[in-house]
Formats: C-alpha cells, structure tokens, sequence
C-alpha cells in the first residue's frame, strides 16, 4: 500500500517538528509526507526543518489558501506518485510508534473517505455531527456511522478512488466546513464514509488557526455555516436560511447597541454579510502586504465647502502620495457620492477611487457608504465628517470636535442637521475605534462633553505650507477675514468693528471671503450698508474664491488678521495668517494660547464691538508688537505640518 500524509501548516514551526518526530520512530516507515507551507514568514526556516527528515517533501505555497488550497496542492502531487491512500494531519498533531502499522492494516479493509480518532485534550472524538442552521459543528467522543456524520479533517484517509470520483477538497470555505462539506459530497456519490476507532492521533487543538485571532474564526464560522447550509441542507431548511441569518444579524446589532461583546457580535454580522455578497475563499484581512484603509471623500466634492474638513483631508491624501513608506503599508480606498473632483492629487493612480451614488446624502452616507466599504473589505475606515454611520461595524476613525457638540445643542443649523448631529456623533463617541481631534485643547472638551475616556482619543495638529513669510505688498492695506462665516466666528461683529475704525484709517480696506451661515444671510447687506456710510468700496466681499493662489496671495499680503472665534478645534485661517507672517487678531482661550501662546492680538469679550475695533488698532499700529509676533511664528509655523499630521494619523492605525 502505497500511504502519503498531506500536512498544511501557518507558523507551524513549534509543533511540526514534534509530528516529524513521532513519524521519525515509525516501526512502518513505507511512508511518505508531502508539507504544504502556507506561511512566508518562516518557509526558510520550515524549509531547513523539513530537510532533516527523509520521508519528508517540502512545498513553499506562495499565498495562503488555506486547509482547503494547502490540502488540495499536496492531493494533486500525491495523485502525480500513485498513492492509494492519502492522509490529511494537521501540523500540530503526533502519533504514536506503530500509527503507520494501524492505520493500514485498518485501510486495508476499507474504501473511500476515513475518519481516523483523534485525541483532544481529555476525550477521543471519531467523527463531527452536523446540525443544519448551526454556526457551529461538533466533534462527537460516541463512535456513530450515521448519515449526519463526517470524518474530521485534522486526521482523514481518502482513497484514490474517492478522489477521482469526488474531487479536491471546495476552497470557497478556506477555513472551517471543508471537511464536513467533503464527507457529504462523498455520500452524494455513493462512497462510503467510516471511522476508526485505532489508531488514535493526539492533538493541540486549533493551534494553527489560533493566529487569526478570536473574531477572525467567528466570521469564517458564519459565513462558512450559511454557505455548508445552502449547498447541503435539505431543501425545508434550506428556505429558512434568509430568517435564520436575518435573525442572527438582529440578534448581533442588539448586541452591539448595548456593547455587549461588539466586536464578536461585528464578526458575525461580517460573516453574515460575507455570504450574502457571495465573498467566498480568504477573507481580505487574513495575509496580506498592506492594510486598507477608506476614506469618506464627499466633502471634497463642493468645491465651496473645502475650509476645513475637506482641506484636511486633501492634505492628507497630498502627504500619502510623497511618502513611498505609507504607501508601501496603507492601501487607500476612497469613497465619493457623485464624482471624483478633477484635483491633481486625486488623479493619482496610488488611490483606489469609488464613485457609489446616492441621490440623498443620508441614503450616501448612512447605507451606501458603510456597506460597499464593508464589501471591499478595509481594514480601517475614515469618517472625517464627525459621524459615525451605525450600519458601517468595522474599526473605524471618526473626527469629532466641540464645534459640533455645541452646533447640534445650541447652533443655529436647521433641525435635521441638528438631529443628525446628535445622533450620530454620540454613536461616533461610543463605538469608533478611535476618535481623531486637532488639538489639545479640543480634545479635552471632546472627552468631557461626549464622555470620551482621554485614552480613546488622539491628538494631531492640522498643518499649514506657508513658511512665515509675509507678501511684499499689494496696491492697498487690508484687514482680512477667511471662513465660513458662522455666527460664532464673529464676522459681523468685526465688520462693526471695523466700521468704528474706518474713519482713522482712510486707506485701510476689509476684505472677507466665506460663505455667510447665519440665519437668515445678512454679510452682504452688512457690507452694502457700511460701504455706502463710508462713501466707498471700503469693505470687500467675496462667497468664494476657487484658485489657492489667489487664496495664499490674500493671505500673504494682509496688514491684519481677523478670526475671533467664540470657539474652535484648531482654527487654521489663523494658522494659515500666520504662517505667512501676518499677525492674527483671535479669541483669548486655551485653543490659542496652544498654538500661538502669547503672539497674538487677544480679543477677551468676541462680543463687545468697542474691544473688538480698539483690538484692531493695537493691531495696525503696535509696530513693536506685530514685529514680535512675526519672528514668533517664524519658530511656531514649522511646527505645524501636514506630514505630522499624516504621520500621527496613520500611527493610530499601525498600532492598533
């Protein structure tokens, strides 16, 4: 009889030696062993291993296919010798002297698919018993040849014969209910399938498939049960597949509401999605070279609502592409409602770019987005936009700041946007992996208001690409405004301010660019009305202005500064002013005193106008001052950079 074990091993090295030893000793040794490594990371060292023995044959797989595609690979070398028998042994299995001996004088006597026992922990189990709409099978220690019997895997004869009839093992499961699923096919052809009761094979349970990790096998048990179940279960049970797996996944949601083991109740509601979307052989996520990483890109496609959210964002992306190292360990999949802007950097083939439609933005961002990017299978996801949708289960980023605390409690903004805002930024608070906020002093506010732990959250300063060198002039001084003005950024308020101020500075314009948020708009009549008082164009609106040259030029050239937010997370027009070495005009807070410490023109009341304008005076006239400040932020500027932004960012995804 010719007899050929077939072994698969995944960092296997710890227990396969003690299997090729026990081999070793074989009173029987007319014997041969075919080693599937699945495993890169130690294939020399296996390799070198594997050369110490004479029985043994080694074969690198250059992917990990699993027990189904690891077996199958030894199946067809051990077809090419002519074995009559092959015998599949998990890696972290031995046996004992005169296995070989048993095992063929049992096989003697029989045919096509085998069952050998094997010895787990304190009992020996002959057989696994399938149970339909089951997550699980079970391994049963009372000898039974029944027809919901199936031989395990870890220790299976097949004959020559059973294979040319039934075939290689199916590699849509990868892991799990390949065996079960092999026995019953052999049944469908009329093989026989029996078990053994000598001899027995001893075996560290699941000692290979331990490396995935708990909620790995939990998802690979759902999806494979659900996938064994519509193949083979009778056609009763068969129908009620869609209630089963429809009353697990509630079963799981409810459970991740009440965060009672989510991340288990996660897996298995990927699993069940698994299946559905027919995502069958390795799950995205097992072996691979590069993390997955999605980026929620909506924000980029209004190319009038990019101040913050969508221009962090871009900058983002613009440090992934000139760093060769991210690109090497991140792979970036972004996600757009209607379009893909036409930006240089977003035409970088490095991007995986998705356009998924929507016609509402809620149906985008709250069904659509989540589920295509559970699809794709990312690793990670980022939602910049402060909410967390609650159909998306995987880990996930989510950017939140006071602002939106206190817009949703207090704002303004029309009541859907409210409600959504509180909806979903409290589900961001509890179950995002990680909660993203631009400065210290934001954090602090964000784990007090939403009832963050401190350690939930991390900290990575925006970053600005002016260096702290001021423009050389323009055709007329100006006080500048940039921002989408809402009501807590005071544009109205400066604008009276500087209507007080004007008359002293007869050559001095106000220039402001943002879209007007209050309610209802009232800049542009504002501006009309102070113009026409003052008898000139002596205040400049503009809603938008698209080129970042223009924008820069603005910047670059301004006499004067002006963002006295009552609140912010970072404030970059002030970084952004700054960096081109013009002094700011801001708030007193903590936010400031962090960035800026003490080179600024501190506003303390944002509300009174009469300090608002005496502020801007200092500001225009203090040349002792505004040259401190410059030279300050010569040293503070360089400080705040994209790539450190980037760089913090995609640590958070490395280390967890």
């Amino acid at each position: 009889m010719k007899l050929i074990i077939i072994t698969v091993g995944y960092r296997s090295g710890e227990h396969i030696k003690q299997l090729f030893e026990s081999l070793k000793k074989q009173t029987d040794k007319e014997f041969s062993l075919i080693l599937i490594n699945n495993s890169q990371d130690d294939s020399d060292e296996i390799k070198k291993l594997s050369e110490q023995y004479s029985f043994v044959s080694f074969t690198a797989n250059p992917i990990n296919s699993g027990f189904a595609g690891g077996n199958n690979i030894g199946i067809k070398k051990a077809a090419e010798n002519q074995a009559d028998w092959l015998v599949l042994l998990n890696p972290d299995t031995h046996v004992e002297n005169d296995f070989i001996t048993g095992l063929k004088k049992e096989l003697t006597q029989r045919s096509g698919v085998v069952g050998i026992p094997i010895q787990e922990e304190n009992k020996v189990v002959y057989n696994g018993t399938v149970e339909w709409l089951k997550p699980t099978l079970r391994h049963s220690d009372i000898l039974r040849d029944i027809r919901m019997s199936y031989a395990i895997g870890g220790a299976m004869a097949i004959s020559r014969e059973a294979i040319q009839k039934i075939g290689l093992l199916d590699e849509r499961y990868f892991l799990y209910f390949e065996d079960a699923d092999y026995s019953l096919r052999a049944r469908e052809q009329g093989i026989s399938v029996s078990f053994l009761s000598q001899p027995v094979v001893s075996h560290a349970v699941s000692a290979s498939t331990k490396k995935l990790g708990s909620s790995m096998l939990l998802r690979y048990h759902m999806r494979n049960a659900l996938y064994f179940n519509h193949r083979h279960a009778p056609w009763h049970y068969q129908l009620l597949i869609p209630f089963w797996s429809f009353f697990v996944g509630l079963k799981q949601a409810a459970k991740i509401i009440i965060g009672r083991k989510r991340e288990a109740s996660i897996a298995i509601l990927k699993g069940i999605l698994d299946f559905h979307l027919d995502h069958t052989g390795q799950i995205s996520g097992f072996t691979k070279s590069r993390i997955k990483l999605g980026i929620e890109c909506e924000n980029l496609e209004d190319p009038k609502s990019r101040w913050g959210v969508g221009h962090m964002v871009l900058n983002l992306l613009e440090e992934y592409t000139k760093d060769k190292s991210l690109q090497d360990k991140y792979e970036l999949h972004l996600y757009f409602k209607d379009f893909v802007p036409n930006d240089s950097v977003l035409q970088n083939p490095v991007f995986k770019k998705k356009v998924i439609g929507g016609r509402f933005f809620n149906v985008f961002y709250h069904i659509v987005l989540p589920i295509r990017a559970m699809f794709d299978s990312v690793d990670w996801m980022f939602f910049p936009a402060y909410m967390l949708p609650p159909l998306y289960f995987g880990k996930s980023i989510v950017m939140l700041t006071d602002d939106v605390y206190h817009e949703y409690r207090h704002g303004s903004l029309p009541f859907r946007y409210r409600l959504a805002y509180g909806l979903f930024t409290n589900w961001a608070a509890r179950f995002a992996e990680k909660i993203l906020c631009i400065s210290e002093a934001s954090a602090k506010e964000v784990s007090r208001l939403y009832d963050i732990s401190r350690d939930h959250i991390f900290v990575a300063h925006l970053g600005t690409t002016s260096k702290g060198v001021a423009g050389a002039g323009g055709p007329f001084e100006y006080l500048l405004y940039i921002g989408q003005m809402f009501p807590r950024r005071r544009a109205y308020e400066s604008l009276l301010a500087f209507d007080k101020i004007a008359p002293e500075f007869p050559e001095l314009k106000f220039i402001l660019v943002g879209r007007d948020k209050y309610d209802p708009p009232h800049i542009a009549e504002t501006v009309a009305l102070i113009n026409k008082k003052l008898g000139s164009e002596r205040v400049i609106y503009y809603d938008y202005i698209e080129r970042d040259d223009e924008i820069a030029s603005l910047y670059a050239n301004a006499k004067l500064f002006a963002y006295i937010s009552s609140r912010e997370a970072f404030g970059l027009p002030l970084v952004e002013a700054a960096g081109h070495g013009v002094p700011i005009v801001a708030k007193d807070c903590a936010l400031n005193r962090e960035l800026f410490a003490d080179a600024a023109f501190f506003v303390r009341d944002e509300q009174n106008i009469d300090e608002i304008a005496a502020v801007f005076k200092e500001g225009l006239t203090d040349t002792v001052e505004r040259k401190r400040m410059i030279e300050a932020y010569k040293t503070l500027i360089p400080k705040l950079n994209w790539q450190s932004f980037a760089q913090k960012f995609f640590e958070q995804i490395q280390t967890h």
